[in-house]
């Protein structure tokens, strides 16, 4: 696996081309805060286990952009439990590269378009959904899903920041996750959240 830093912005890729497509179109990337965010761009050079179990670990420590063949699009639920943020396929171009980037940058989840299908065998049916969350705190699991912040999603909604709080708390309590990015993960999983590429707000 190959390793690159560039503008904050680590990359690591199993082929030398994709390394260089990933490291070209990073250089054309607006200038933007991508602290602890890592680009894997995998070329199917390696072993498909290998990606999974870098995934796992650098997502510890980085919010993880998955750049992937469509032939590996099958992948993304096993990678978005593994802990990955965004899922691009290999032909993308410039500005979808901008958008997932500065969406997985964030915290939230960015999916492209390609990977949506491989994803509707992770939901889980509504009925399951509403039996656990009322519609109020399904509502506020997919504005936070989508990178909103409380505030922002408050103002969605016409409540107030503590409100959507107590219903962010009471979320995490009864799906069981610690943090914002396994609440994306889990509403990606229940099908909460919608089928296309999930972009934050503004």
């Amino acid at each position: 696996m190959l390793m690159r830093v560039l503008s904050e912005v680590t990359v690591f890729a199993d082929q030398p081309e994709l390394q260089e497509k990933v490291t070209r179109m990073l250089g054309e990337a607006p200038q933007r805060s991508l602290t602890d965010v890592a680009v894997l761009a995998f070329g199917g050079a390696t072993p498909i286990e290998s990606l999974h179990h870098c995934v796992s670990r650098l997502s510890r420590s980085y919010r993880v952009l998955v750049v992937l063949p469509e032939q590996a699009f099958d992948q993304v639920p096993e990678l978005l439990r593994a802990g990955a943020l965004g899922f691009l396929g290999t032909g993308c171009d410039q500005q979808e590269f901008h958008d997932a980037l500065a969406v997985v940058a964030r915290g939230a989840v960015y999916v492209t378009s390609g990977s949506r299908q491989a994803l509707t065998g992770v939901s889980t049916n509504n009925e399951a959904v509403q039996q656990v969350l009322t519609r109020r705190e399904q509502e506020v699991l997919r504005w936070i899903a989508d990178g909103y912040t409380h505030s922002q999603a408050a103002r969605r909604m016409g409540l107030s920041a503590a409100t959507v709080d107590t219903y962010v708390k009471r979320i995490r309590a009864k799906l069981e996750v610690r943090n914002k990015a396994e609440l994306t993960r889990k509403a990606i999983e229940l099908g909460v959240v919608r089928r296309e590429p999930l972009l934050t707000a503004a």
